[in-house]
């Protein structure tokens, strides 16, 4: 049985104001929408951002939190400033590093073991 081809492509996120701005963007524009919250000290979070897909169709925003320590946050207000009434209490906290955050439409749901988050982006 040979393996599916991974159909993402990586974007990095760099700052809060480029992370609340895809969010939204995102939001309006798109069914669904990826966020990969890693860092770059992790054994196990280097092992996921050395395999990242380059060549596919749909977007994987990756999210350092070393470069936005707060992302849970401004993905939250950002899915609040679209739908108020969405419950967002899913992004309350970090379980586990990396975590997948999918939200589909404005609904978010989060991806936090490893084996999970490898096989929903195909590492």
């Amino acid at each position: 049985m040979s393996k599916q081809k991974n159909s993402f492509k990586t974007h990095n996120i760099y700052n809060s104001k480029h992370l609340e701005s895809v969010v939204k963007s995102n939001i309006e524009g798109k069914q669904n929408s990826y966020y990969l919250i890693t860092n770059t000290w992790d054994k196990v979070c280097n092992y996921f951002n050395d395999k990242l897909p380059v060549d596919g169709t749909t977007e994987l925003h990756v999210v350092d939190i070393f470069n936005v320590p707060n992302a849970l946050d401004v993905i939250k207000s950002a899915i609040k400033s679209h739908r108020e009434t969405i419950s967002t209490s899913c992004l309350s906290r970090y379980e586990q590093l990396p975590m997948l955050v999918v939200i589909h439409k404005s609904f978010p749901r989060v991806v936090s073991y490893n084996g999970s988050v490898g096989a929903e982006i195909g590492v």
